[in-house]
């Protein structure tokens, strides 16, 4: 008789402990087991297996799901680091380790067989037509094929026992393979390779214009590693640049590749995953949760993009992939390196520090960088939205039969519906936020919690038809540029036109293909390589700068940096136009001159005055219920209780779910202090507060929700 220790399914903080049941199978550390849990059954985690306990009167494990462990001791260490490091709940932290088929949970989805045929040692006689089929076959075979072949005599030969059906694990290949072309390598790639190769370091930070060649440094140093024999891992923010990256990649180094990110389905992700346990495959691409891949030696880490707040997990574990690799590259005793044109300023103040090595890349491979025009829309006269200038620049671009991309980060048609007669905007019921009207649905859309509401053109509070359309979304860009147009081909990309599986790709190469104007949200401003493509406009510049957050300036300047660095990346000169009406602001005139170190150096002037990242460690805790009263009276209690930090609130912010919310904000100098005080914090909330939901994120992107 064995004795567990389990972690069951349920991610609450409230359950963060193991319960206690006999087995009388063998089990191990790392595997599922089914055990009750009150009146229900219940999937739980093996934590500890021991031959003797105190406890008295202990339920049985239902069965044993694994007959060998899930995760090795690698895996295992790094859920631990997680549930401590971003006070997530350890079997939260266990279920983001693994693909969906194999996850803790009674609602894991399933995993795929299908039926092959195989060739058994036989020594009966056949027939004359039950020989020649054996002779043409190749076994083992898919059974579809083997009866459309064998026809008649199929059901015989299984019969009679020379060959048999066996279930195999369902795979498909989703990589498609073109040959590469060779590349000459500039100077500074030639000299950032051998810094990285030769150096003793084991974090580096390459910061590279857009343009440098940065991809091509990756490809190169892989390739070292590839021929040693080990794993290397290539992180992507975004699904959108991940066929990019694949294509690169896999026209490089051939088919030997795996594939992991959200929009794959749960049997397609338990493919890559097994491929990687199994070693058939030496390299990874993918976003965030490839960095969990099971690898067994891996050689090298390359995190593309490393500033972008995609790679912050939004929900428990609130992981950042970036620490995630650090912690993977350590283990495995190998190299990791964080690539960006606009770091991040935590990365870039360690490089400063020297606590990674900064390596820079200053030139474009064609050594041209694009003009920036700064368009000044308090005097500029403009179309709809569009500046004569820009409209002008695009002509002139089409002209020569150059593309065009458009950078408008909001979505829909129109961004807020607004009752000309009595100025009622309408709300999300459930967020309180202003709901966007998509003109394809003909409905007002919440972009916060996804609820859609039929748009009936009446208004709710003084029931009048008259809506103002101020404002656009891509939706109505997309419409305004048809009309300006007619005779170009627009492709749009945002969240809303991608949606379908492998829409992205699909997108991307439409516009590559014939397309004229690609439009669309952030997403089109990263990774993006279109050697015609001469001419970005930005419709909106101020939209990111007027954001109520410590991170707008930054965030500003990333998506208007990246946008920019679309434009000129083939043998012509590219431009690039801004339409602001703030045009002295740091962070426009800093893109403007295609200066990071100016604005690194004046934003960081502004974190410290208030003592934000990177100079103070954050974590928002976020209480919510029914009554606004309650949320209120936990956070006070909070604030109370967090003595050895600066906290900041508690203020209310906007509902989800019909919820009303309050949010602390916590500042410490010691990454230790902080995680003390709140996993101190929920010891005491889990026994005393169970009514109000408390939501943690530690080390937050953004602290306007």
């Amino acid at each position: 008789m064995k004795y567990v220790e389990v972690y069951i399914e349920h991610n609450t903080l409230s359950l963060n402990k193991t319960f206690t049941y006999a087995c009388q199978q063998e089990v191990e550390v790392g595997c599922r087991v089914r055990v009750p849990f009150g009146n229900q059954e219940l999937v739980g985690f093996v934590e500890k297996v021991t031959d003797t306990t105190t406890l008295e009167n202990i339920k049985f494990v239902a069965e044993v799901i694994d007959s060998e462990p899930l995760l090795n001791e690698e895996l295992l260490q790094l859920a631990d680091y997680m549930s401590n490091h971003y006070v997530a709940s350890k079997i939260s932290c266990f279920k983001i380790l693994l693909p969906p088929a194999l996850r803790p949970q009674s609602n894991h989805e399933k995993i795929i067989y299908e039926e092959f045929v195989e060739k058994k040692d036989f020594v009966i006689p056949l027939t004359k037509r039950q020989q020649e089929i054996m002779d043409t076959l190749s076994f083992p075979m898919p059974a579809t094929q083997f009866r459309k072949v064998a026809k008649s005599v199929a059901k015989t030969l299984i019969e009679k026992g020379v060959v048999q059906i066996v279930l195999k694990e369902k795979h498909r290949n989703l990589v498609e393979w073109a040959k590469d072309k060779e590349v000459e390598l500039k100077p500074e790639q030639k000299m950032a390779i051998e810094k990285i190769q030769n150096g003793a370091e084991n974090v580096y930070l390459l910061h590279g214009v857009t343009g440098s060649g940065k991809t091509e440094v990756f490809l190169q140093l892989a390739l070292n590693v590839l021929r040693e024999g080990k794993q290397v891992l290539f992180l992507v923010p975004e699904i959108g640049l991940t066929p990019m990256m694949i294509q690169r990649v896999s026209a490089r180094f051939g088919q030997d590749i795996a594939i992991f990110h959200s929009r794959l389905s749960a049997q397609e992700k338990y493919d890559q995953y097994q491929l990687v346990k199994s070693n058939q495959v030496n390299i990874v691409v993918g976003t965030r949760s490839a960095v969990f891949m099971p690898f067994q030696n891996l050689g090298l880490i390359l995190m593309d993009e490393e500033h972008d707040n995609s790679y912050k997990q939004d929900q428990m574990p609130r992981y950042h992939t970036r620490d995630i690799a650090l912690k993977r590259a350590e283990y495995h005793r190998c190299k990791c390196v964080l690539a960006s044109a606009t770091p991040s300023l935590e990365s870039y103040a360690r490089a400063y520090k020297n606590v990674y090595k900064l390596v820079t890349l200053t030139k474009r491979i064609n050594d041209s960088m694009p003009d920036i025009h700064v368009i000044d829309m308090r005097k500029e006269k403009a179309r709809f939205g569009i500046s004569q200038t820009l409209e002008q620049a695009m002509r002139n671009r089409f002209a020569k039969n150059e593309q065009v991309i458009l950078l408008l980060n909001r979505r829909g048609y129109i961004p807020i519906v607004r009752c000309q007669d009595c100025q009622e905007v309408l709300l999300c019921p459930d967020c309180g936020i202003a709901l966007s009207y998509h003109k394809k649905e003909n409905a007002c859309i919440c972009h916060i919690c996804g609820n859609s509401y039929p748009f009936t053109n009446t208004c709710p509070k003084c029931k009048g038809h008259s809506f103002f359309q101020t404002g656009m979304g891509t939706e109505k860009l997309e419409e305004l540029m048809k009309m300006i147009f007619p005779e170009q081909k627009i492709v749009r990309m945002d969240q809303d036109s991608t949606r379908r599986k492998n829409a992205h790709k699909t997108l991307l190469e439409e516009f590559e293909k014939d397309g004229d104007i690609l439009l669309g949200t952030q997403m089109i401003t990263k990774g993006l390589d279109f050697e015609k493509v001469t001419c970005v406009g930005i419709i909106n510049a101020d939209a990111a700068l007027i954001r109520q957050d410590y991170r707008s300036s930054e965030s500003a300047y990333q998506i208007l940096e990246q946008a920019s660095g679309r434009s000129g990346r083939g043998n012509q000169k590219g431009e690039v136009f801004i339409q602001t009406f703030q045009p002295e602001h740091f962070v426009i005139q800093s893109v403007m001159e295609h200066n990071y170190i100016s604005f690194f150096n004046q934003e960081m002037k502004y974190r410290h005055l208030g003592w934000y990242p990177p100079y103070s460690f954050l974590c928002s805790i976020i209480f919510s219920s029914q009554k606004i009263e309650d949320s209120l009276r936990i956070a006070q209690d909070a604030k109370q209780f967090f003595k050895d930090c600066k906290v900041l609130g508690p203020i209310e912010i906007s509902m989800r779910n019909k919820q009303r919310r309050v949010r602390l904000l916590l500042k410490a100098n010691s990454i230790e202090i902080l995680e003390h005080s709140v996993q101190a914090w929920v010891d005491i909330y889990s026994k005393k507060h169970r009514n109000v939901k408390m939501d943690i994120n530690m080390h937050p992107m953004y602290v306007e929700e």
